[in-house]
This record gives C-alpha cells, sequence and structure tokens, in this order.
C-alpha cells in the first residue's frame, strides 16, 4: 500500500500522510523538506488537515522542522488553529474529569475512550489529537442514574423523548448524546446496547477488570488496555468506513508507543468481539500509509487475510485522493460485508446495520411505540436517499 503514498499525483495527501506522526525522524523530515519545496496548495492541505483532524500534527512537524516554504497567512492560519486546539482539548479534558467524579460519586462505572484519554495513552500529549466530543461508556442500567447527573451539569439531551415512559422500549440510539449548548460541549454516553456496529456485544464487566491507568490533567483515569483499545478503536474505524486519516494515525501511535504490547492477547480479544477482520484493516492502514511498526509475525498475519488487504488497499487509495469521494449506499453495505469473514456472517452483519433504525430515522418520523417496529421499513429507504447510487463528498 506504500505505492498509495508514493505514486499519488496529489503531494498535498502526501504531505499530510508524512505529517500523521507525533514523532520526527530524519526520513520523514527529508520527506517533509522536498514537499515543502514544491508549489503546495496551501488551503487545500490546511481544509484537508482539518477534515482529517490532523491539524496539531501537522503543526508540530512544520515547527520542528522550518516553516520557511510555507506561506505567512498559511503559517499563521496554522498557528491560530493549533493554538484553539490546544485550549480546546484542556478545557474538554478538565469536563471529563468532572464528569467521571461526579459519576464516581454515584456509583456510575464508567468508562471514558477515544477523546483525552486517547491523546495521552497514544501521543502522550493532550493536545495533539483533535477532539470534538467526550465519549463515555457505562452499563445501560446505570443511564437513568447517569442522565440526571448530566441535568445537573447543564447538559440537555439531543433526543429527551428517548428515556420518557412513552417511548419504545427498542428505542435504543447509536448513542445518549447530551449537550451544553452554551460552552460548546458534546458528550456521547455509550452502553452495551448502544455500540451496535461491534459484531458482537461487549462484555462491560471482563473489559472493566482490565482497565490500566493514564494520567489526565495530573488525574488518574482509567481506559481501555491497548491490547483491549486497538480492536475497539478497529471497530470505530470501520463503523466510519476510514475516512480520516485521524483514525489511522492512532492505531500507528499506539503500536509505535508500545512495543511489547502482547499481540497474542490483542488478537484474542478482538477474536472475542469477532472484529478480527476489522483489526487487520486497521493494522493493515497503519503500517501500509504510516509505516507503523508493525510486527513481523502480525504482518504475515495481515497479508494472509486477503480480503483485509484489498479493503484497507481501497480505503487508502480513496484518501489519497484529490477529491475525495464517499461510499454511496451499495459501496457501504458491501464494506460491511466484508468486515467479517463468511458469507452468512458478513451479509448478516450488513443486514442488521442496514435495517436496525437509529436518530436519524426517528428525525425523519416519529412513530408510536406500537409502530415502532415499521422502523426497520423505513430505514434502508432513508439510507438510498442520504447517500444514493453515486458516490460523494463526505
Amino acid at each position: 500500500m506504500t505505492s498509495a503514498v508514493s505514486n499519488s499525483a496529489c503531494h498535498e495527501k502526501q504531505f499530510l500522510v508524512y505529517c500523521s506522526h507525533s514523532q520526527l525522524d530524519p526520513l520523514l523530515a527529508e520527506k517533509i523538506g522536498r514537499l515543502l519545496e514544491r508549489d503546495l496548495d496551501w488551503d487545500y492541505v490546511l481544509n484537508e488537515a482539518e477534515e482529517n483532524s490532523i491539524t496539531p500534527l501537522v503543526g508540530r512537524q512544520l515547527h520542528a522542522i522550518a516553516t520557511g516554504g510555507v506561506p505567512t497567512s498559511a503559517a499563521d492560519r496554522l498557528t491560530n488553529a493549533c493554538r484553539a486546539n490546544t485550549i480546546r482539548c484542556l478545557f474538554l479534558s478538565a469536563e471529563l474529569i468532572k464528569i467521571l467524579d461526579l459519576f464516581r460519586a454515584h456509583g456510575i462505572q464508567a468508562i471514558p475512550y477515544k477523546g483525552p484519554v486517547l491523546a495521552v495513552q497514544a501521543y502522550d500529549d493532550v493536545t495533539l489529537r483533535e477532539f470534538e466530543d467526550l465519549d463515555v461508556i457505562l452499563r445501560q442500567s446505570d443511564l437513568p442514574k447517569a442522565h440526571e447527573v448530566m441535568l445537573g451539569l447543564g447538559y440537555r439531551p439531543k433526543f429527551d423523548w428517548i428515556l420518557s415512559p412513552g417511548a419504545a422500549a427498542s428505542t435504543v440510539p447509536g448513542e445518549y448524546n447530551y449537550r451544553d449548548e452554551e460552552r460548546r460541549v458534546m458528550v456521547e454516553l455509550h452502553t452495551e446496547l448502544t455500540l451496535r456496529h461491534f459484531p458482537r456485544p461487549p462484555n462491560l464487566d471482563e473489559l472493566s477488570q482490565r482497565l490500566v491507568s493514564v494520567n489526565l490533567n495530573d488525574h488518574e483515569v482509567r481506559t481501555f488496555s491497548v491490547e483491549d483499545g486497538l480492536p475497539i478503536l478497529c471497530i470505530h474505524g470501520a463503523k466510519d468506513f476510514w475516512e480520516r486519516f485521524s483514525w489511522i494515525a492512532d492505531i500507528s501511535e499506539l503500536v509505535t508507543r508500545y512495543p511489547n504490547l502482547n499481540w497474542d492477547i490483542t488478537i484474542q480479544r478482538a477474536r472475542a468481539l469477532n472484529a478480527e477482520r476489522m483489526l487487520h484493516v486497521g493494522l493493515s492502514l497503519a503500517a501500509g500509509l504510516l509505516d507503523a511498526p508493525v510486527a513481523s509475525e502480525i504482518r504475515q498475519r495481515l497479508q494472509g487475510d486477503q480480503v483485509a488487504t484489498d479493503v484497507a488497499s481501497e480505503i487508502a487509495n480513496r484518501l489519497m485522493r484529490l477529491n475525495y469521494r464517499s461510499l454511496d449506499a451499495p459501496g457501504r453495505f458491501n464494506f460491511r460485508r466484508r468486515m467479517l469473514p463468511g458469507t452468512f456472517e458478513g451479509w448478516r452483519y450488513a443486514m442488521r446495520l442496514s435495517v436496525v433504525p437509529a436518530e436519524e430515522d426517528w428525525q425523519m418520523m416519529r412513530l408510536p411505540g406500537p409502530l415502532a417496529p415499521l422502523y426497520i421499513a423505513l430505514r434502508p429507504l432513508r439510507l438510498l436517499r442520504k447517500y444514493g447510487w453515486a458516490s460523494r463528498r463526505a
């Protein structure tokens, strides 16, 4: 897959790939330096860095090299964007600590993931990973208490009727979304029922026994171990079709920072979630696009999964195009189908995600509780209307 970088006609995308690292070695510095000598479209570069959530990484690499090849206007824009991201990351980190402390005080066991905890765990710097919201996993049984805590903090649920007595018992969103519009903060609460993109529901009791501590603003926060986190991040990447460089960078940074991670356990944890192929795709992308130091035995394993390597190559080729085009409805279905080995398992997974209703289906049409099963028929129609039969810009 390195040909997706080296042979691409889009020098701007090459530049972004080379900048998608937290550390700068001499070879990377040389590659970036050569591209800086070209007449890059800096508006495009910065727009795509923002689209791919890697602006702080681009800023770090350019600061480490020399910004003489960057126009003043672009350098100023990048500096301002990085400063705003730093402020935002620190603010959201403090907000997460406050929420977790209150959850703990109310007897709610909560597991933060992605966001600031992943920034520290993978990048060793909370400001090097862009994140727009806070993600917390808890048990469905604790959701009523968590709901009251969020209301007490000034948050309002995006779909306040979901937890109302009249809502259908089967009405479970992709996440329980809470917003503080005044401070522009969004918190997503996930439970074992909302994580519908997991091929198998996660066992939160087992995951909770394997948590590790990360230091967030001088607070010890418990999150997933790397062996559990890698499969979970690959499931998330597959959920959104790996449409951002940042999600691939997360995998690469974890593999780089934890060279002694237990690969046997990692594969075992992925297999328990039926997400082994999703892990293969994520690792193939990290190794192929970002030269992540994946162990030789794992590279051999990846090469043995031809479907995973084919999917990873398709993703890399789409990402490296000058004008990225997202998958249309049939392409999305086919992608889901290939995420699980075996014809039956793959089709069942893709069909389930095609018919299980989500928030947008409820927004399109509100049905009373007894008619909630009709959402199964409405969802495929909405997906076709949204994504169509022809791909377009994400």
